[in-house]
């Protein structure tokens, strides 16, 4: 992933933070998933001075001290109010004045992440002043696109001054969650500071969406449901994912995400679409629909003139009890547009995995876990482990493990011979040794007890199994039956090691998976403690308005690694 850098010298470096990323990371994480830790990665730098932070869901220019003098004179330009920070906000409605000036105090919303504008006696009360100036309308008075300067820096403050004027930001989730849209249309344009080094007034802008250039078009992309609508939600959703498109190393990519990407829209919510280097693999989630329009083919193209062929899956409410035929018709093992593109071999962090678009439903890996990968690769670095992958699949865990492990073992379990063959082929492709004890082939349940009562242990259990499968007359419900599987991975766990407990079923909040992993554990007499829930990406998996991630990873360390990691 690759932030883009606007502006660096020994001092300051600038850069343009995209939307879906945290300034800082919400909990301890292996990968790499704020905007702070990546810029340093990037840079190569141990530490970055922070004084700006900007939403999760906003984008735009931020700045960051490199230097000793630099985060020093920062602290004071700030305090001392000498900072500007200018934003376009695309709201619904148009202000009544085109200029104007909200000045609400605010304070926190009790038992929630929001604020409020504050009542007169309220005790946490801070002045807040937020001046505006419209700068375009739509021709309808539908939307207005708005240039705003922050007097004050209060959290959400022009978030909650908008929508207290009764024109709330496009698609705030929080602060207006009846109108969903595909991402806060709220963006940080201009920042002008005194530069450390002579004092003199800087000023960095970062380009704003494109969308805030077309308002008027009208903006058929936030009001229409049909083809009018598709290029511009491409393109913003293309936006979103720059990070990761600009980085060579990354290659596999979720490009749309509907739930996320296409609240709004009944067909396009219900569409994935993956790009897999150059080709596109689409998967329309509505059983009624088992044909690509020609109009979202042409769309698809348009936006990724790179890609060589366009695959199509249809995706069934219950794959377990598809027939041959039937998967022929669902999943055409041709593509629906280009040339026939029968294996494709994609990189992602340093590692190379081998795809086969036209294979049934499944492709080979799954993008929600790029980041559990990284995870997993980053905890096995240095280290000398024993990993078992449950429910393997084509042992993308498996690679991400043994690849950083100085040395050590990783078990791949799986119920199919043909996804370990697989398996082996991209230990192949990243010249790890192939070790035929370490591709096991049977039932997960069945291979777990009988280690069980051989007293075997690992240091990493991987737990990454369907939520709903049938094998050898047994009928598999993760609503039901996951506590009892974390339960046999609990009692195969070194007392410092770590479980990787993954949910990909969106009818299971992440309270209920939590809750099972924490029951299993109990059962097992393995004494873990949860030291972090993640969803899926948030820059290429966009969760649906405040709703949560379909994917939820429960990460358990061992108490005794908790406890050895606090004396260090």
């Amino acid at each position: 992933m690759q932030i883009p850098v606007i502006y660096s010298d020994a001092d300051l470096v600038v850069v343009r933070k995209p939307v879906g990323l945290p300034t800082h990371a919400p909990q301890p994480d292996l990968a790499l998933t704020d905007v702070v830790r990546l810029v340093q990665a990037q840079l190569g730098v141990e530490r970055l001075g922070v004084h700006q932070r900007l939403d999760r869901d906003t984008s735009g220019v931020m700045v960051f001290a490199r230097s000793e003098r630099a985060n020093a004179a920062l602290a004071d330009a700030f305090a001392q109010h000498q900072v500007q920070k200018t934003y376009l906000a695309l709201v619904h409605g148009v202000p009544r004045q085109p200029v104007g000036t909200i000045s609400a105090a605010l304070a926190p919303l009790a038992h929630s992440s929001a604020m409020q504008v504050a009542a007169a006696a309220d005790r946490m009360a801070q002045a807040a002043e937020t001046t505006y100036r419209v700068v375009e309308t739509t021709p309808d008075q539908r939307f207005a696109l708005l240039e705003l300067q922050p007097l004050t820096g209060r959290t959400h403050q022009i978030r909650v001054h908008l929508a207290h004027i009764g024109h709330p930001v496009v698609g705030d989730s929080l602060y207006d969650p009846e109108r969903p849209a595909p991402r806060l249309l709220l963006h940080a344009y201009a920042l002008t500071l005194p530069h450390p080094a002579d004092a003199q007034l800087r000023t960095w802008t970062t380009p704003a969406p494109q969308l805030f250039a077309r308002l008027a078009s009208g903006l058929p992309e936030l009001t229409s449901a049909g083809p009018a609508a598709w290029p511009g939600l491409f393109e913003l959703a293309a936006e979103r994912r720059e990070p990761l498109l600009r980085d060579p190393a990354q290659t596999f990519v979720r490009v749309w995400h509907g739930p996320g990407d296409g609240p709004q829209h009944p067909l396009l919510s219900q569409l994935t679409v993956d790009l897999l280097d150059t080709t596109l693999v689409c998967s329309v989630y509505a059983e009624a629909v088992r044909t690509l329009d020609p109009a979202l083919i042409s769309t698809l193209r348009a936006q990724w003139p790179q890609a060589q062929a366009i695959y199509a899956k249809f995706r069934p409410r219950s794959a377990a009890s598809v027939t041959e035929a039937e998967l022929a018709e669902i999943a055409p093992p041709q593509p629906v547009w280009g040339q026939a593109q029968p294996e494709i071999i994609v990189r992602e962090h340093g590692l190379r995995y081998l795809l086969r678009p036209g294979d049934g439903l499944s492709i080979g890996l799954y993008p929600d876990m790029r980041e559990t990968r990284a995870r997993v690769q980053a905890w096995a670095a240095g280290r000398s482990a024993r990993i078992l992958n449950s429910f393997a699949y084509t042992c993308g865990f498996g690679v991400a493990g043994l690849a950083a492990a100085e040395q050590g073992q990783v078990v791949n379990l799986d119920l199919s011979r043909r996804s370990l063959e697989w398996g082996r082929a991209n230990y192949g492709l990243n010249q790890l040794a192939v070790n035929e004890r370490d591709f096991v082939f049977g039932d997960v349940f069945d291979w777990l007890a009988r280690w069980v009562r051989q007293g075997r242990r690992f240091d990493m259990v991987v737990l990454d199994p369907p939520s709903f499968a049938r094998a050898r007359g047994r009928r598999w419900q993760i609503e039901r039956d996951y506590a009892g599987l974390v339960e046999l991975a609990g009692r195969l766990l070194e007392p410092a090691g770590v479980l990787v407990a993954c949910c990909n079923h969106s009818g299971m909040s992440r309270r209920s998976v939590r809750e099972q992993v924490e029951r299993g554990l109990a059962a097992a007499g393995w004494a873990g403690q949860i030291t972090a829930t993640y969803a899926a990406p948030a820059l290429d998996f966009p969760a649906p308005g405040a709703g949560e991630s379909h994917l939820k990873v429960v990460w358990v360390t061992g108490t005794a690694e908790v406890h050895s990691a606090s004396k260090e």
